[in-house]
C-alpha cells in the first residue's frame, strides 16, 4: 500500500516553534535546535503511526499570494517573528532535504493550495491513501475517500478528518465540497476577510446545507425566511463572493516542481548523509527515530 503523508511546513513548523522553545536545545556550535528536533519527532511520529510510505512538504510561494489582488487586505502582514524563529526554519527545510523528503511549492499561491493540487496529483498517480497534516481549516475541503486531513491536537497527536468528519464535527458542518461556501458567509479572521456581516457559524452551515451551495443560496434569495437574514444576505453578496473567491484552494495550480510520485519515498535517502547531519546539529537521538 502507498501512502503519502503530506507536511504544511510552515503552519507544524511555527507549531513546533511554540511546542518547543520552552525547552531550549542546542548544536554543539551553539545554534538553537528545538524547533528543528520538534518538528522531526511531530513529523517522524506521523510516519509510524499512519504508516507513510512517502513523505512530502509543502512550502508557501516565495513570489507572495495571488489572492492579495484579490483582496489587498488579504492576511495582513504579521508582527516581526523572533529572531531564533527563521534560522531554525531553515534548518528544519534542511533536515527535511536530508530526510529524502519530497518539497513542492505553488508559485503565486499558498501551501494550502500546493497540498491540494500535491493530493490530487498523488489520487491520479495511484496512490491508496493521501494524509494532510495542517491545522489548517482551509484543507478540509480536501477530504474523501482516499484523502485524510490530520490536524494536530495542542496536547499530542492528531484529529483525522474523512468526509464524514467534516460534515458531523468541524466548524463548518458541510460536506467537504462546501467548506469554501461555508468560509465565504462567516468569513476567516486568521487570513483576514470577514465574510458577510451578521451571518456567523450558528447560521451560515444551515443555509449552505439547505441550498446546496453559495451560488444557489443567491439564486434562490427569497427563500430565505428569516428576513433579518436575508437583508444581511443581500446587502453582504459582493463580500460573500469575494470572500468565496479567497476561500476556495486552487487545486489546480502548478506544482514546483511537478509532482513525481517516486519523490519522498521513505528510505531512498542517503542514510549516513542524514545521519552525519543530524549529528552535527547535536540531534543524534532523532537517528533512532527516523529508524524506529
Amino acid at each position: 500500500m502507498r501512502r503519502l503523508l503530506v507536511v504544511d511546513f510552515a503552519n507544524i513548523a511555527h507549531r513546533a516553534y511554540f511546542a518547543g522553545r520552552g525547552r531550549p536545545a542546542f548544536a554543539p556550535d551553539g545554534r538553537p535546535t528545538f524547533l528543528v528536533g520538534t518538528f522531526l519527532r511531530l513529523v517522524l511520529a506521523r510516519i509510524r503511526e499512519e504508516e507513510a510510505t512517502h513523505v512530502a512538504l509543502a512550502f508557501e510561494s516565495t513570489t507572495g499570494s495571488r489572492r492579495r489582488e484579490i483582496d489587498p487586505t488579504y492576511k495582513p502582514r504579521k508582527t516581526a517573528e523572533p529572531d531564533d524563529l527563521l534560522p531554525q526554519l531553515r534548518d528544519a527545510n534542511i533536515a527535511a532535504g536530508r530526510m529524502g523528503w519530497a518539497r513542492y511549492r505553488a508559485e503565486g499561491w499558498e501551501a494550502d493550495d500546493a497540498m491540494a493540487g500535491i493530493a490530487d496529483a498523488a489520487v491520479a498517480a495511484g496512490f491508496d491513501e493521501v494524509l494532510l497534516l495542517t491545522a489548517d481549516h482551509d484543507l478540509l475541503g480536501m477530504a474523501s475517500d482516499q484523502v485524510a486531513v490530520l490536524r494536530p491536537r495542542s496536547g499530542g497527536g492528531v484529529d483525522r478528518y474523512g468526509p464524514a468528519e467534516v460534515e458531523a464535527r468541524s466548524p463548518y458542518l458541510v460536506p467537504p465540497a462546501l467548506v469554501a461556501d461555508v468560509k465565504a458567509l462567516i468569513g476567516d479572521s486568521t487570513d483576514g476577510y470577514p465574510g458577510v456581516r451578521g451571518i456567523g457559524p450558528a447560521v451560515a452551515p444551515g443555509l449552505v446545507r439547505r441550498f446546496g451551495s453559495l451560488t444557489a443560496l443567491y439564486e434562490r434569495i427569497d427563500e430565505v425566511q428569516h428576513a433579518s437574514v436575508r437583508q444581511r444576505l443581500i446587502a453582504g453578496r459582493e463580500d460573500a463572493f469575494r470572500c468565496l473567491d479567497l476561500a476556495t484552494l486552487r487545486r489546480a495550480a502548478p506544482l514546483s516542481p511537478a509532482f513525481d510520485p517516486d519523490a519522498g519515498r521513505l528510505g531512498s535517502h542517503d542514510p549516513e548523509r542524514a545521519s552525519a547531519w543530524l549529528a552535527s546539529m547535536g540531534l543524534a537521538d532523532l537517528l533512532r527515530a527516523r529508524d524506529a
